[in-house]
């Protein structure tokens, strides 16, 4: 997704740093327009602008292993609203105060269609393609009430989820 004058669009980028300008839906029915830009005359945005962030928690294991966690039972999992996505490049807004912000990259799994109560055999079919994410957290807000663990409150900042710049296709995500 892309920004150029006050315009937003979107399209595929090519290995000569065009952009091959399509209309209609990303998600949906699209066409190729016929209208290309150059890479360095456009602004590239968030590709995407979720209606949420679904995060897994514990998606390294190498860090609950560091934190002698145990292994939980089932995934555990955390939202984020769509206001804390932000576009790529841009400076990350940390909250008032004295802060200890935490940086994470993530693989982002961007889901191209609705879907509820998938089996996990057909849960491809439902995954547009992919993206980076950067799960950010004021780590310091996360266990400040030692009775209840922050997580809403410590990784839902405005601007603490970038994403972009680009969806990739062809990866294989499970390598």
């Amino acid at each position: 997704t892309f920004q150029r004058c006050l315009r937003i669009g979107f399209g595929t980028l090519n290995d000569k740093e065009k952009i091959q300008v399509y209309s209609g839906d990303m998600f949906g029915e699209s066409r190729a327009t016929g209208f290309e830009h150059a890479l360095v005359d456009v602004k590239l945005i968030a590709p995407t602008v979720p209606s949420k962030v679904i995060a897994l928690w514990n998606n390294c294991m190498a860090l609950a292993a560091k934190l002698d966690l145990p292994t939980p039972l089932a995934p555990l999992y955390f939202l984020k609203s769509p206001t804390h996505t932000w576009n790529p490049g841009k400076q990350i807004c940390a909250p008032e105060g004295e802060h200890k912000i935490v940086f994470e990259g993530e693989l982002g799994v961007v889901i191209g269609k609705t879907c509820k109560a998938v089996s996990e055999t057909d849960a491809e079919r439902c995954v547009f393609d992919y993206t980076c994410a950067n799960d950010v957290t004021a780590a310091n807000i996360l266990n400040a009430d030692p009775t209840f663990a922050q997580w809403v409150q410590a990784t839902s900042f405005d601007t603490f989820c970038p994403l972009g710049p680009t969806i990739a296709s062809g990866l294989d995500a499970a390598s």
